[in-house]
């Protein structure tokens, strides 16, 4: 009965001191942006939204993972498509890097700050003694710092054309909602507008072509501006094509008609010819055959009385 009391407070001990080692080396990770805690973040899909820095990473563009419960511990990180710092110090979207690690002091508690320059989702890992928990965070464009257009080269004069106006972050992230002003030149009249991107970044402005030159079109916002120039081409007369290929196939049916007469006229000439060659030909034989006759005639004559060796012979 005593070992069996023994060995319950034994136990008992043993498990009270294990609770007290677990609680030693456990450690507390808070997560906040701007002051506030930060939620989600455990997932892609949750990940925690960041606006993406300037020149200047600060509070409200950081993520604070504030890691206690660690001292003397060492605490290690990477990131992924996002950059870490150990202070906000001075801190510029230049100084961040892809891993920190940091010793903890006494004083059991160390802070590191994530911040990201891109849209796309990123991850940071925190690993502390034996244990790693990973953090997602996904970028929201920053201001507008550069813009773009883009526009057809050339339109029918009167027609309405559409320029898209695009706008970007400083790391070229399509920016939704970012404000952008138009200047629009149509053959030297000026107007001006101005338009906000839609969530994809870009919007479209409607213009209209003169009857005849050209519209300029510049967008500018902050330090950045990108022309476009719509030249105009004329519409098509299709009553005059029309009548024009009505003319030609008339022009070439009388060439043809025109040739066809010509051929006729040669082909009656050959025919004459022909003829004529014919004829030729017929009293040609007649002559022939009269100047045999009269050869034959006074050969007949002439060999009268002669002796055979003396006689001429006859054209057959």
């Amino acid at each position: 009965m005593k070992l069996k009391k023994l060995s319950i407070a034994v136990i008992t001990a043993l498990a009270v001191g294990l609770v007290g080692i677990t609680s030693a080396n456990a450690n507390t990770q808070t997560l906040t942006v701007a002051g506030t805690s930060a939620t989600g973040g455990t997932t892609t899909a949750t990940a925690i939204a960041l606006p993406v820095p300037g020149d200047t990473v600060t509070a409200s563009n950081a993520l604070s993972i504030s890691v206690s419960g660690t001292a003397g511990a060492t605490v290690s990180a990477s990131a992924t498509n996002a950059f870490l710092l150990t202070t906000l110090s001075g801190a510029t979207a230049a100084s961040g890097s892809a891993t920190a690690t940091v010793n903890v002091s006494t004083s059991g508690s160390v802070e590191l700050f994530v911040f990201t320059k891109t849209t796309a989702v990123g991850s940071v890992t925190i690993t502390v003694a034996n244990t790693t928990t990973t953090y997602y965070v996904k970028g929201t464009a920053g201001e507008v710092a550069k813009v773009a257009l883009n526009a057809p080269a050339t339109g029918i004069a009167g027609s309405t054309q559409s320029v898209v106006v695009s706008a970007f972050d400083k790391y070229d992230n399509a920016k939704g909602s970012g404000t952008v002003s138009l200047i629009v030149n149509t053959n030297g009249v000026i107007t001006n507008a101005t338009v906000t991107t839609g969530a994809g970044g870009t919007v479209s402005h409607v213009v209209t072509l003169p009857a005849s030159g050209s519209v300029t079109v510049t967008a500018y916002a902050a330090s950045s501006s990108a022309v476009a120039t719509i030249g105009t081409t004329q519409p098509r007369n299709l009553e005059a094509e029309l009548a024009k290929a009505v003319a030609d196939l008339a022009a070439e049916k009388a060439a043809h008609d025109a040739t066809k007469a010509q051929l006729a006229t040669v082909a009656g000439q050959l025919v004459a010819v022909k003829a004529e060659l014919d004829n030729a030909k017929a009293l040609s034989a007649k002559e022939v055959r009269k100047l045999k006759w009269q050869y034959n005639t006074l050969v007949k004559k002439y060999n009268v009385g002669k002796p055979k060796a003396q006689k001429l012979a006859f054209i057959k």
